[in-house]
């Protein structure tokens, strides 16, 4: 596939002939990659290669990118400056954390909210003092404002109503009534502080932190970027570093992570060919509790992570995004609260809005 040649072998778009930019651009769009991918053929001189009629697709992604991150920094400054005088210094995650550490696969990469960190005793001042500084939540009936308060691993979204971003304050990595149980301390006890004080996930939980949210998550419209964000941060690591993947293991094993670390190293294996001894992976095997099991979500996750836009609108893709998201819910919460949620979700949440809706119009 173009998009995958590219981002592993980009030196062989010198041959490429117009049918290929034009699937590139395609699978490009389709997987949320045309900044990067700007990004990439500009740090290595082949934007020339690109066809004439084709680049400002690139640039256009290039110059959102660049607001984007002004954006961004600008977000985070009034996140610092709210928390500040509090004592209160968030641990940012995911992409708000990659422009931070000014990490590869921060070029081109764009998302829709800012990912905050804090410890559960800090969570009700938090929310308290965003509020004051003009953060606003939408509003929630009773069991959304339970599943955010009582089940998951954050509180209700809440916008700046001045910049219209959106902020994800969490108090754990996974919800805390998953199956996969984490200790948040453990991850505040290895944070990294850069030289002005910001807060980031230290480089193997960032990785493994990517790989949860992607696999664990049961949404996959950025899949495919997500997976190659964690390629890149661990091609960027193991350069500085190169028992890396040795360490990150270990990591997952310490947080319980160890079938996302599975998971994790085969998809990179699979899609981009990432290096990684033998042993590893067969070590990796030992620890799982069903090897077959395991190997045939392991195929799931590949169908639906295919940048190949072609396949999905198939049966068996459809077939494969409604099992991993079954999964994705029974890791998520146990089955006598995830029975009642779904059947809510299902029937009277649809039922409630309507409701409103009529009422709404008749005000009219």
């Amino acid at each position: 596939m173009p998009i995958i040649i590219l981002l592993c072998h980009p030196q062989k778009v010198k041959k490429w002939e117009t049918h290929q930019w034009d699937e590139l651009l395609q699978q490009a769009y389709s997987t949320g990659l045309v900044g990067r991918i700007y990004s990439i053929l500009s740090n290595a001189e082949l934007f020339a290669f690109v066809p004439d009629l084709l680049q400002w697709h690139f640039t256009s992604a290039h110059t959102v990118f660049l607001a984007h991150k002004h954006d961004v920094l600008s977000e985070i400054g009034y996140i610092e400056k709210a928390l500040k005088p509090a004592g209160i210094h968030p641990v940012f995650l995911k992409g708000s954390a990659y422009i931070l550490a000014g990490a590869k696969c921060s070029q081109g990469r764009l998302f829709a909210d800012i990912d905050i960190f804090v410890s559960k005793k800090e969570l009700p001042a938090t929310e308290e003092i965003l509020r004051w500084s003009g953060w606003a939540g939408k509003k929630m009936d009773k069991h959304d404002e339970k599943y955010y308060r009582d089940w998951m691993h954050e509180i209700p979204p809440m916008t700046n109503t001045r910049t219209g971003m959106t902020i994800d304050v969490h108090h754990n990595l996974v919800p805390v009534v998953s199956r996969m149980r984490l200790n948040s301390e453990k991850i505040f006890s290895n944070v990294m502080i850069d030289n002005k004080g910001v807060k980031t996930l230290s480089a193997e939980d960032k990785v493994l932190h990517s790989a949860a949210h992607l696999l664990l998550d049961g949404e996959f419209n950025h899949g495919f970027r997500d997976l190659h964000d964690v390629y890149l941060l661990i091609v960027e690591y193991t350069a500085k570093d190169p028992i890396f993947l040795s360490r990150l293991q270990q990591r997952s094993i310490d947080l319980g992570f160890e079938l996302i670390f599975f998971y994790c190293l085969k998809l990179q294996c699979y899609f981009f060919a990432l290096s990684v001894e033998d042993n590893l992976l067969v070590e990796c095997e030992k620890r799982l509790k069903s090897v077959v099991i395991s190997r045939q979500i392991l195929k799931l996750f590949i169908k639906v992570l295919s940048p190949n836009i072609t396949n999905h609108g198939s049966q068996s893709y459809k077939n494969a995004l409604f099992l991993l998201f079954l999964r994705a819910h029974w890791l998520k919460m146990p089955t006598h609260i995830l029975l009642p949620h779904l059947l809510y979700k299902s029937f009277v949440a649809p039922f409630n809005r309507r409701k409103f809706d009529t009422i709404d119009e008749s005000k009219v």
